[in-house]
């Protein structure tokens, strides 16, 4: 039970960097509730916290209720604690131009404050972050695997964008244990083939058993193939209804060594060694592709490269 409000504590402080007169609200859901009442009970010291719940959402990206989204243009702090991501939603934006902080904690388990990425050193971290960062600014990326990916996309113009897990400052968002650095392809120009062989943290599929095998062409999936959790994948973005869930909207290098694959998604996205592609909305990566869906898929010991220069060889940092 210690290392549970442990872990709170580190989201309330390191990553949020939380003040006793700000106003603080934990936006929960059924599904995530038991996390939100170990963080509620951890941040005793804040007299001007508020909780706000509401039904599970559907999918990531998908917007809370409007109630919800009003109290969220109220806040200093947002914890958006709940099992769909609120990360690429209008609301968030809203929260973040008034001024508030947002910290994701999308599909958090209690588990997930016992052990793993909340415990590693994020300033420390940071450092090596930001040195990606540097090399992930150029004309082409190319992602490959020795199981079969070899994706190329055009990122001229596009922003590196380093994600600490720490919101310190009005404005900012952040996903901890998450730290990665992620990059938005320009839409049209992904082509190639996917090997997801790691995990897609959707409730219907989590730690993968059987490699997914995705084919982009001009910047979209053309085809799923596989066993039944291609199916299933296949299923989920053909029920959405919407064909900009089919882009290629984000490029994610996962940078947190305390992380492991356990189908949790920012536990996943984080895991050094691996690289995520994020299907759907890119409007929160410089991008144009407006959609309510956003989905990761992540893969395990990738080479990238940047102009042929290699940021990451066979899942390892040349540092």
């Amino acid at each position: 039970m210690k290392n549970l409000y442990a872990a709170c504590t580190v989201l309330l402080t390191t990553c949020s960097n939380c003040q006793k007169d700000e106003n603080i609200l934990f936006v929960t859901d059924d599904t995530s509730f038991e996390v939100t009442r170990y963080m509620w009970e951890a941040a005793q010291e804040f007299k001007c916290k508020s909780i706000v719940m509401m039904s599970d959402r559907t999918m990531h990206g998908q917007e809370p209720t409007k109630i919800v989204a009003a109290a969220m243009e109220s806040a200093d702090v947002i914890f958006g604690i709940t099992t769909f991501s609120l990360f690429h939603t209008e609301a968030r934006r809203n929260a973040i131009a008034k001024g508030a902080r947002f910290i994701n904690m999308v599909d958090y388990k209690v588990s997930m404050l016992e052990k793993g990425g909340l415990y590693v050193d994020f300033i420390e971290q940071g450092k090596v972050l930001e040195k990606v960062a540097e090399q992930m600014v150029g004309e082409t990326i190319r992602i490959t695997t020795a199981k079969g990916t070899d994706v190329t996309a055009k990122i001229t113009g596009r922003p590196a964008l380093p994600q600490y897990a720490r919101s310190l400052e009005k404005g900012t968002i952040s996903s901890p244990p998450d730290i990665e650095c992620a990059i938005g392809p320009l839409e049209d120009t992904s082509n190639g083939v996917v090997v997801v062989d790691g995990s897609i943290p959707h409730p219907e599929l989590g730690l993968l058993t059987d490699p997914i095998r995705l084919i982009l062409e001009n910047g979209k999936i053309v085809d799923i193939s596989g066993g039944k959790q291609a199916q299933i994948l296949a299923k989920i973005m053909k029920d959405f209804k919407d064909p900009n869930a089919y882009y290629l909207g984000e490029i994610g290098i996962g940078l947190n060594p305390m992380c492991s694959l356990n189908g949790r998604m920012l536990e996943d996205e984080g895991c050094m060694g691996t690289v995520h592609f994020g299907f759907g909305s890119n409007t929160s990566f410089s991008g144009i592709i407006e959609s309510k869906f956003h989905l990761d898929m992540v893969f395990v010991a990738p080479t990238v490269t940047v102009d042929g220069n290699i940021i990451l060889d066979s899942g390892k940092l040349p540092l």
